[in-house]
């Protein structure tokens, strides 16, 4: 929905919005901006710049975007309070470069990846297609990158929220699923304290619409087994009738999103080990 008072601001000749004018002189630094995602939830004014650097991504906190209602110092904060997750080498989560304080407030700079976001905003459902009718091997190398990322980010204690597939970018070229938001995963012990946490109702599951629940990695594993429906199957029919997968694979994805979580399994290591084990078979 429009926000009634967004306004349209330009940055070398492309259009965004916000609801006041941001602090984007110090983009200069970093060269010419090409790409300008302006509807992010979590408060972030991202970035696509092409200079002296080569492309970036250029993730931007502490101003009023059109679809974030809360305050631009917590929205800077998260970002900021995200680093140290960003920090990690893997394949599946986006490169982080250098972050510091910028305009009104902070700034990530990653390394720009030439893939497309699964749904991106506004929706469109072209690259979901497109992964839905990739050979099965290829599918199964993308899901274990994100699964394999996910287990590593559990077992440092670390529960993902927000999780969706407008966070993830597929690169179809390198056979890559690289996430690119983790600005709001939470540290164990963690509870719902929003009522309806942030994210796409694909992915949340029940206790992230229950204010007070408890979010554990029971939580995460329902994440992880939305977006193997997103490949195989459809989150809003999620009957093994919708799905194009093997079946052995349904199953795993059907158990990790039961609605009671102690339903589902109980660690991101257990979910991955089910699901390398049925795709062995």
């Amino acid at each position: 929905m429009e926000d009634a008072k967004a306004q349209v601001y330009q940055i070398d000749g492309i259009a965004f919005q916000a609801r006041q004018e941001p602090q984007l002189t110090w983009l200069r630094n970093y060269g010419r901006v090409f790409w300008v995602s302006d509807r992010q939830m979590s408060g972030n004014l991202c970035f696509g710049v092409e200079g002296r650097y080569g492309r970036l991504f250029i993730k931007y906190a502490g101003e009023r975007p059109v679809n974030y209602s809360g305050r631009p110092e917590a929205a800077a904060a998260a970002l900021q309070n995200a680093m140290p997750l960003y920090q990690r080498e893997h394949p599946a989560l986006v490169k982080l470069l250098a972050h510091g304080p910028a305009g009104a407030g902070y700034a990530a700079i990653f390394r720009w990846e030439e893939a497309a976001v699964l749904r991106p905003t506004p929706p469109s459902n072209v690259v979901h297609d497109r992964v839905q009718r990739l050979q099965l091997g290829r599918s199964l190398r993308m899901l274990d990158m994100v699964y394999d990322l996910h287990a590593q980010l559990a077992g440092d204690g670390y529960i993902a929220v927000d999780f969706y597939d407008g966070n993830l970018l597929i690169d179809f070229d390198r056979n890559a699923a690289i996430v690119c938001d983790i600005d709001l995963y939470r540290k164990k012990p963690a509870v719902n304290d929003r009522g309806r946490m942030q994210g796409s109702s694909r992915f949340l599951s029940p206790e992230e619409y229950t204010l007070g629940a408890p979010l554990t990695e029971s939580t995460t594993v329902y994440a992880m087994g939305a977006l193997a429906f997103e490949f195989f199957g459809s989150n809003l029919d999620r009957s093994v009738n919708a799905w194009h997968g093997p079946r052995q694979l349904y199953d795993v994805a059907a158990r990790a999103t039961r609605d009671a979580p102690e339903n589902r399994y109980p660690s991101l290591q257990a979910f991955l080990g089910a699901w390398r084990e049925a795709v062995a078979h």
